[in-house]
């Protein structure tokens, strides 16, 4: 019997996707480079500028800004400890977050277009909770920006990006995937994982009402909708990990009789 001819879904993205897709993680794996870079001045008690933002800064203007500030003496307690270490950078960092994570928004459109094979579930998951973190939590509630969790969480964001689109793009490009960067693609999960969603979750409760003392009866709708939502970061963390957890097995090939360290498989879909 003949063969069967490969489907274009088996072919892989046509050349104009492909060179779209290769420009879109090139980008993004940049935009977020300059995140670190702009990270790292701070801590090096230097002040590089950035102006990336301002183009953006009008989309602003439709989101509530009135909002009184809400903390918890948790949050409070727990900055005041975690600052030393961890320097606020929101000053010289938001002004490229903002829109290099809003980027991350069409990766959802890539997935339903169907561009990429990622699972879409995932995709939402992960994109949305970081969109509302940045314009619904940190740009809403200034008190956010001298936080060191916002620190440690954009650059838990940045070190997983990076290699990310630095992988994709090396993948699509067709002219082959360094083993080391493969390794940290599927690797540094274990992490900086840990690390994003706890400083996500932690974000997100400052911005919650004083609880002790039966406070949380005066709690606004507002409040406990953001309760709910750090109450899922846990279960919401276990599902991306589990989904790693399997994508590193099937790329590195662990647990299959495969050394870790082997020539790991180059692989064009964006999972």
């Amino acid at each position: 019997m003949p063969s069967k001819l490969p489907s274009a879904r088996s072919r892989g993205p046509s050349l104009a996707v492909r060179f779209y897709l290769i420009t879109f993680n090139a980008l993004s794996a940049a935009g977020w480079a300059y995140v670190i870079y702009l990270a790292l001045a701070i801590f090096r008690g230097q002040r590089a500028s950035s102006s990336a933002y301002d183009f953006f800064k009008p989309l602003t203007s439709y989101v509530p800004t009135s909002i009184p500030k809400t903390t918890n003496h948790f949050s409070t307690t727990l900055a005041y400890f975690l600052h030393p270490y961890f320097p606020a950078t929101y000053e010289f960092t938001f002004s490229a977050l903002a829109p290099v994570q809003s980027l991350a928004a069409f990766e959802i459109l890539h997935v339903l277009l169907g561009f990429v094979r990622s699972p879409l579930p995932t995709t939402v998951v992960q994109v949305s909770s970081r969109l509302i973190l940045v314009w619904g939590i940190v740009e809403r509630f200034p008190h956010t920006h001298s936080s060191p969790v916002y620190t440690t969480m954009i650059l838990a964001w940045a070190l997983t990006e990076v290699p990310r689109y630095a992988y994709y793009a090396l993948s699509l490009a067709g002219c082959g995937v360094p083993a080391w960067l493969t390794w940290i693609r599927y690797s540094t999960f274990y992490v900086l994982y840990p690390i994003g969603a706890g400083s996500e979750a932690l974000v997100m409760l400052s911005t919650i009402s004083e609880w002790s003392g039966g406070k949380w009866v005066v709690w606004s709708t507002e409040d406990w909708v953001k309760a709910g939502l750090v109450a899922i970061w846990v279960p919401g963390l276990w599902v991306m990990y589990s989904h790693m957890m399997r994508m590193r097995r099937k790329v590195l090939g662990v647990g299959k009789g495969q050394k870790l360290g082997a020539k790991p498989k180059d692989r064009v879909k964006a999972e």
